[in-house]
């Protein structure tokens, strides 16, 4: 029977959820660009149509101008003849004086120069006549050099905005194609993940038929409260109680899972493979048990109480007002039901409160000596409807005297002392287990 494990599957699906958003989201960009460019396409169009228009309209005023130039050069050449006219017609008139017989004693007869009023008039009304078409003259053949240059300005407008249009158009349908063909891989590469991902979920029900641990994993996984049901000790105990198979198969579900426990798992294998004799080996097991066991029992923790609501902060930072802080382990918020965590004041949260929860895990005289630091630590958890420490079950090492000290301190303090969690031994040995290679694939086959 082949092998596939819940967090390949997890995984799978996760990376099927993030393709299906990037498809969905590629979708989007692809319309906007294809709006984007057919808005281009069509801004474009309506340039080029407004520019022809007003190149039509240039067209017509360049030739009327022409046409106002050629009738003044016109009027002007009028002007010139009229005023030749005039000025022959004065020569004429002042070349007729004439000259009387005059008296005995005068020696000759009187000049009498001719009466040329009307001509000198004519004259004078021609040059201004004259003068007035000359300026019109000017002003027309402005009008016309302008009218031309706009007609000019205007005709290279139309044909930049021709060549627009018609470079939107190309972009449109390039958009088109590149959007079509990269919708069509986006949708291909979802519909190969669809189908390895049924094929997985076929794999892994088949494998769960017939591995029981598996399957009670499986469930532990995806459990859930009850509606409509009060939490009790009880259900807190048996979410924290592992089978020493189902520790295994939680820490090969980390790996999958969760990459920082994959890379310490990773880099102890490397010291591991590196080491030379047994005392490097031990030295290995020993920074093992130093510090990977308490990570573990705080995601054992994590995953088994996660269920109880809808929001789950790990890490919180909680500031006192002196300026010391305090990071509590876990916080779980809007919770699905009512939770009780034992009897006494603040040992229960109702449905849609919160509860913070400290992990403390190691041996009988590590869990004493940490006392004044739990306490300290459960300052970070008063603002939670309720709240524990979860420890490790070696508090049953102490003496009841010890014990009863340690407990009575927690409760003081608000934070009540839970001991469910498996012994610190149990926790490093299946640690050192996971980076030894008791987690590894055995020689079956993986899928997903």
């Amino acid at each position: 029977m082949a092998y596939v494990s819940v967090g390949r599957v997890e995984n799978l699906e996760e990376a099927l959820a993030d393709l299906q958003g990037l498809c969905d989201s590629m979708e989007s960009a692809a319309r906007q660009c294809l709006d984007a460019a057919k808005n281009k396409e069509l801004e474009a169009g309506l340039e080029a149509a407004n520019s022809a228009r007003m190149l039509e309209e240039a067209t017509l005023e360049e030739a009327e101008a022409s046409r106002r130039l050629e009738q003044a050069r016109q009027d002007v050449s009028a002007a010139q003849a009229r005023l030749e006219s005039a000025n022959s017609a004065l020569d004429h008139c002042e070349a007729g004086g004439s000259y009387d017989e005059g008296d005995e004693d005068d020696e000759g007869g009187h000049y009498t120069p001719p009466d040329c009023g009307l001509e000198e008039d004519e004259v004078f009304a021609a040059e201004q006549e004259a003068q007035e078409a000359d300026a019109a003259e000017v002003e027309a053949d402005q009008a016309f050099e302008a009218a031309k240059e706009q007609r000019r300005q205007l005709d290279l407008r139309a044909e930049l905005s021709r060549d627009c249009l018609a470079r939107a158009a190309n972009l449109a349908e390039m958009v088109h194609g590149v959007c079509a063909v990269r919708l069509a891989c986006a949708a291909n590469l979802l519909s190969s993940g669809q189908a390895r991902l049924r094929r997985a979920q076929e794999a892994l029900n088949a494998y769960l038929a017939t591995n029981h641990e598996a399957a009670k994993f499986y469930a532990y996984l995806n459990w859930s409260p009850p509606p409509n049901k009060v939490v009790t000790p009880k259900d807190l105990a048996e979410r924290l109680n592992m089978s020493p198979e189902q520790r295994r198969l939680f820490l090969e579900y980390l790996i999958e899972r969760d990459p920082a426990f994959r890379g310490h798992i990773a880099e102890y294998r490397r010291q591991l493979g590196a080491a030379k004799g047994p005392a490097e080996k031990l030295a290995v097991q020993l920074k093992i048990r130093r510090h990977l066991s308490g990570y573990c029992g705080e995601k054992l923790v994590e995953q088994a109480l996660k269920p109880l609501g809808a929001t789950v902060t790990t890490q919180a930072r909680t500031v006192f007002e002196d300026g010391r802080f305090t990071k509590t382990d876990l916080v779980i918020e809007n919770l699905k039901a009512p939770v009780i965590l034992g009897q006494g004041k603040g040992m229960g949260a109702p449905a849609g409160g919160s509860i913070a929860i400290e992990v403390k895990c190691g041996q009988a005289s590590y869990l004493y000596a940490q006392k004044d630091h739990m306490v300290f630590q459960a300052g970070g958890h008063r603002k939670a409807d309720a709240s524990m420490t979860v420890c490790s079950r070696d508090i049953k090492d102490l003496t009841p005297e010890q014990e009863e000290e340690l407990r009575e301190a927690l409760r003081k303090a608000g934070s009540p002392l839970i001991g469910m969690l498996p012994k610190k031994e149990d926790l490093d040995q299946a640690c050192w287990q996971a980076v030894n290679g008791y987690a590894a694939d055995n020689g079956e086959t993986h899928e997903g």
